[in-house]
C-alpha cells in the first residue's frame, strides 16, 4: 500500500537527491527505498493532521444542518 501511495501521489523526482544530500555515503542511490517511502508517508500524514481546515470545507455544524434537513424531508 505504501509503494502504491508513493507511486501515485508521493513521488517527487528530487526525493532521491535530497536523501543523497543528507546521507553522503549513499552516493549511488538512484531510486527511493521502501524506508524513504514510509518516512515520506509518515511526514505527509503528520502534516495533514496539523493542517488547518480548508475554507471551502464544510464545518461540522453545516454538515449536521444538511443531514437534519434530509432526515426531515424524508419523513
Amino acid at each position: 500500500m505504501v509503494t502504491t501511495w508513493y507511486a501515485l501521489a508521493g513521488h517527487q523526482p528530487a526525493d532521491t537527491d535530497e536523501h543523497r544530500a543528507r546521507a553522503r555515503w549513499y552516493t549511488t542511490k538512484t531510486q527511493p527505498s521502501f524506508e524513504d517511502m514510509t518516512a515520506k508517508l509518515r511526514r505527509t500524514i503528520i502534516a495533514y493532521r496539523f493542517r488547518g481546515p480548508h475554507p471551502h470545507q464544510a464545518q461540522p455544524e453545516e454538515i449536521q444542518a444538511v443531514l437534519t434537513a434530509w432526515a426531515t424531508a424524508g419523513t
